[in-house]
């Protein structure tokens, strides 16, 4: 999740980044270089749950042989730590930018922090303290809390529902603008409309991997907890809302990518509009093979 900063304003040559002061520089360049780790990293992770397998695929067993080998449990932890703070980050100049009075901006930032510290320690203990004979007998702490599972599931279906039907609430009001005579959803040109789009993914993947970190905690409670929350991926229901979550990630990191072409490349101002294009069009494109493996699974 890029900064306000990055998605707006392309300076070239990197001199976006030496024009920002104080902590805000070193967020503006952790950004990108989180951001170019996480095309191997988050790539790598979304190659291999949602084209190589499909996400109800990703049970105890799939998740236990993985974590056997050493180096994927120190890669799964460089992406949990690369990828939280990315979109804490960015997260935090969604505050800065909407949250005008000072005390309350104050309040965001630190919540967003304590959130972040949180979350880093809770899959950082999942990670290196999983032990697959106590998890696979079901002796873990809370091995029977079901719910706990439940509740994440449900919380899906309730961000599924409210996503379908904002849906064709935004194609509505297209029509009915374009019908009036005006832009689309506002007069903007393709840069605006990259930012946005960028913002609002990084938004929506910041919370599945939010989700996914709790999720992916309960294999510490036991084998049966855990298999029952990522029944819930095979879900008809929320199939369509996996396929928004590749590319919602492709398109962040396409566009990521961009964003770092104009921060640092000459020619990535001047091409900041065909760049935009690429990624929308590479967005679909890569996210049609996700799309059919899954359907072609779970259906």
């Amino acid at each position: 999740m890029a900064s306000v900063t990055s998605g707006r304003v392309g300076s070239g040559a990197g001199y976006g980044g030496a024009a920002i002061p104080g902590g805000d520089r070193l967020a503006w360049y952790f950004l990108r270089v989180s951001g170019v780790l996480l095309v191997v990293l988050a790539g790598g992770h979304l190659f291999i749950t949602h084209y190589l397998n499909v996400p109800a695929d990703t049970t105890f067993d799939f998740v236990a042989n993985r974590w056997a080998n050493p180096l994927w449990r120190t890669f799964d932890w460089l992406l949990l730590i690369t990828a939280l703070w990315h979109g804490i980050l960015g997260l935090r100049y969604s505050v800065t930018d909407y949250v005008r009075p000072a005390f309350w901006r104050v309040i965001g930032h630190s919540t967003i922090y304590v959130v972040g510290l949180i979350f880093t320690a809770m899959g950082t203990i999942t990670i290196f303290t999983f032990d697959e004979e106590v998890a696979r007998r079901n002796e873990g702490p809370l091995a029977g809390a079901f719910w706990i599972a439940d509740v994440l599931g449900w919380s899906l279906f309730a961000f599924a529902i409210v996503t379908y039907l904002a849906v064709p609430a935004l194609m509505l009001w297209v029509m009915r603008s374009l019908r009036a005579g005006g832009p689309p959803i506002y007069a903007g040109d393709p840069g605006q409309y990259a930012w946005v789009l960028h913002r609002a993914t990084g938004i929506g993947v910041l919370f599945f991997l939010l989700v996914h970190i709790i999720d992916i905690m309960l294999i510490g409670l036991g084998r049966d907890v855990y298999d029952e929350s990522v029944e819930f991926y095979g879900n008809l229901f929320l199939i369509p809302m996996e396929i928004a979550l590749v590319g919602a990630v492709v398109y962040h990191t396409l566009n990521g990518l961009r964003i770092i072409l104009i921060d640092f490349w000459e020619m990535g101002t001047r091409r900041e509009r065909q760049l935009f294009w690429g990624a929308l069009v590479g967005s679909v494109l890569l996210t049609i093979p996700s799309a059919i493996i899954i359907f072609a699974a779970e259906l």
